[in-house]
């Protein structure tokens, strides 16, 4: 048996059986292809978010209210009310 003259017929045989994997692969990728749905609720939390993102960090009118109470001697926290507060907090 001379195997010189037999590679070229096996590796054409072999090119074939290759690319016709490479092609039946190509289909099964198109045909298993992941898709995702989100569903309203989801997108309306997404839109939540990117407001709140939006949103500044600091409440400004806030901050400026406490503040003119505490220079004119009338902003009073019951130290119940704080404790109370600080209890509910879970760190």
């Amino acid at each position: 048996m001379i195997i010189n003259n037999n590679i070229q017929s096996i590796a054409g045989i072999y090119s074939n059986h290759s690319s016709n994997n490479k092609i039946a692969k190509a289909g099964r990728e198109e045909e298993k292809r992941d898709e995702i749905h989100i569903s309203q609720a989801g997108q309306n939390v997404r839109e939540m978010l990117q407001k709140m993102n939006e949103m500044d960090d600091v409440r400004h009118d806030r901050v400026a209210e406490l503040e003119n109470l505490i220079a004119s001697g009338n902003y009073h926290v019951s130290s119940r009310e704080l404790a109370e507060s600080m209890l509910k907090c879970r760190f």
